[in-house]
């Protein structure tokens, strides 16, 4: 797993796409050195756009994403029509731009080309990627023995498998489930690790005053064996910190939660600037939702509310009006359910096509909000929040956004579990905060507009 700009990358992405590239730049190779004539103008800017296109669309047809598994008719299927997307994208390009035409044949024979060896080269990977990437864990304690399985065969950001667990409460046996040993305690780290040799010695430990076998973990770390507090390892795994049980030490001493002036200026000037641009081309998609809301409910067009911004400070948020203008006339604030009365016909469109969060845009040009961030949420639910969740506090250490890690990777929150697992997505984006991670986030973003992900 590689980390770029604090931002953990699976290998099996990484194998993924160096194999994609690897694929299209062959196939224009190949072309431009078998044909004669293959275009006008220079071959590099036309190999560039083709990469960017296609790379977009696989993209966006979910197959950089590490945690689907697909059957292998289901990614010839996906990566089949992403080919064929991908080439009519790019003779449209081509086509505005003269200068990227590819010849008649020339652009059959790269487009056949690629589209077989991406098919070839992912089967490839599918079969021999994750057992290549797989890590043979040895676990020190049992207290997180359940959580740490559940992530076995499950996770495939880091493929692991557990070699199993050692740990020196009697009461070890118990907690460990039936398929799974207990090797013995922990001063048999290093007999244990000689005959099993594992990748990884995952240190699981709920307490670690007076039982933390600091000789043999520094011999393993001497010996070259990987060493890792589980923290730190669910965040590598998930892209989210547990909350769970985390102590306040880790937070301190761990890296991240980096905000540098120039970091910060330049995340502005995107936000001013992308603001700008959306609010521009959405103008008639506006004017066409301020009248639909019009005709399908009386009421307002736009939805202002009270939110909590950037250090507790509060704001007024906008919003397309979605619900009834009444809707909490005799319940008071209630967080929305998946099949919410209150919604109105529109509204149902507008929340599953994101139009909704469009006036949003405006409060980012106020600096009230960032186009990444935490959600905004209600004083009265940060104030229940903050009782019942660890740390829920910090998210307010950075501006709330109109789209944010947390919306791109959990579906929308109604309950206080939902808002637990959304603040670990949101603190493993403080903590991680950079320009390369909000873009990754607005192009996922770009995928839930798409397919309606996550709305409600």
């Amino acid at each position: 797993m590689l980390r770029v700009f604090r931002h953990y990358i699976p290998g099996l992405l990484l194998l993924s796409l160096a194999g994609d590239l690897v694929v299209l730049v062959s196939a224009v190779a190949l072309t431009s050195g078998q044909l004669e004539w293959i275009g006008e103008g220079p071959i590099w800017p036309k190999t560039a756009v083709f990469l960017g296109t296609t790379l977009v669309v696989l993209y966006l047809a979910d197959l950089y994403n590490v945690q689907v598994r697909l059957g292998r008719g289901e990614l010839v299927l996906r990566l089949g029509l992403a080919s064929v997307v991908s080439a009519v994208l790019f003779a449209a390009v081509a086509y505005a731009i003269p200068s990227l035409r590819l010849g008649r044949t020339a652009f059959l024979v790269i487009a056949g080309l690629s589209g077989l060896g991406l098919i070839a080269c992912r089967l490839m990977v599918r079969n021999i990627g994750s057992q290549t990437l797989r890590k043979r864990i040895l676990v020190l304690g049992t207290e997180m023995a359940d959580s740490i399985i559940a992530q076995e065969g499950q996770n495939h950001s880091i493929p692991f498998a557990i070699l199993g667990f050692l740990d020196d409460d009697p009461a070890a046996h118990d907690r460990i489930p039936p398929g799974y040993d207990l090797l013995g305690k922990t001063k048999d780290l290093l007999g244990v690790m000689e005959d099993l040799r594992p990748d990884i010695v995952l240190v699981a430990l709920a307490n670690m005053r007076g039982a933390f076998p600091v000789r043999e973990i520094l011999e393993c770390r001497f010996r070259g064996v990987q060493v890792e507090e589980w923290t730190a390892f669910y965040e590598k795994l998930t892209g989210k910190i547990l909350v769970n049980g985390l102590r306040p030490s880790w937070l301190i001493f761990s890296d991240g939660f980096v905000k540098t002036r120039l970091t910060e200026t330049i995340k502005r000037a995107l936000d001013v600037v992308l603001s700008l641009t959306g609010l521009a081309l959405s103008v008639p998609l506006m004017a066409l939702a301020s009248i639909c809301i019009k005709l399908d409910s009386p009421g307002p067009v736009l939805f202002r509310q009270d939110r909590v911004g950037k250090d507790g400070k509060g704001f007024i948020l906008n919003k397309f009006r979605s619900m009834r203008a009444d809707a909490e006339a005799v319940t008071g604030p209630v967080w929305a359910s998946a099949t919410d009365h209150r919604v109105t016909r529109v509204g149902r469109i507008l929340r599953k096509t994101r139009l909704d969060e469009v006036p949003q845009l405006f409060n980012v040009l106020m600096g009230q909000m960032s186009l990444i961030g935490p959600r905004p949420e209600r004083p009265m639910f940060v104030n229940q929040l903050k009782e019942q969740i660890p740390f829920y506090a910090q998210r307010f250490s950075v501006k709330p956004g109109v789209t944010g890690w947390a919306q791109v990777k959990y579906r929308y929150g109604s309950t206080v579990e939902d808002a637990m697992e959304k603040l670990q997505y949101d603190l493993y984006y403080i903590k991680n905060m950079s320009v390369f991670l909000d873009l990754l986030i607005l192009l996922s973003s770009v995928q839930v507009v798409l397919f309606g992900r996550g709305a409600r």
